[in-house]
């Protein structure tokens, strides 16, 4: 149960932050990268705050092939197959499709620093003592619960 209470945290605290990147950058956004950023940043902070010994950049780069891969996923589903057209990157250079291109890759790269930091603190001083909390709370009311047999 703490798990599943973890990653929907985590889940949560990309959607809303991806989409408020995306209102703060384009002046709107869609539900479906609500959607796309819960699952990017919990996969980021996975690989962030796993006991894999990458260096940090090569972290970063990863992480911002993550995004993108998430974000053509997404792209090809509800612009191309759905055809909502939510965003269309084709008159950028280097695009892929018109659903991701070599300049949001970079910015997510770039990005992908501070979101590091981010998911190891989130990690080390919220998530983990929250969840320590909680826990220590539900085994006092199952010591208190319990009968006392002669």
């Amino acid at each position: 149960m703490d798990t599943f209470i973890r990653r929907t945290m985590i889940f949560f605290i990309g959607a809303f932050g991806y989409y408020s990147i995306e209102v703060l950058y384009r002046g709107y956004s869609h539900w479906t990268m609500f959607l796309a950023g819960g699952l990017a940043f919990l996969c980021l902070y996975f690989l962030f705050n796993t006991s894999f010994s990458l260096p940090y950049w090569a972290c970063c780069c990863i992480g911002a092939l993550i995004i993108t891969a998430i974000e053509f996923s997404v792209g090809i589903v509800v612009n191309r197959w759905l055809g909502w057209h939510i965003w269309d990157y084709s008159k950028l250079p280097c695009n892929i499709l018109g659903q991701v291109c070599l300049l949001f890759s970079i910015i997510w790269l770039i990005l992908c620093i501070p979101i590091g930091f981010l998911t190891r603190l989130l990690h080390e001083k919220v998530v983990n003592k929250i969840m320590f909390s909680m826990l220590n709370s539900l085994k006092r009311k199952e010591v208190l619960n319990k009968k006392i047999h002669p």
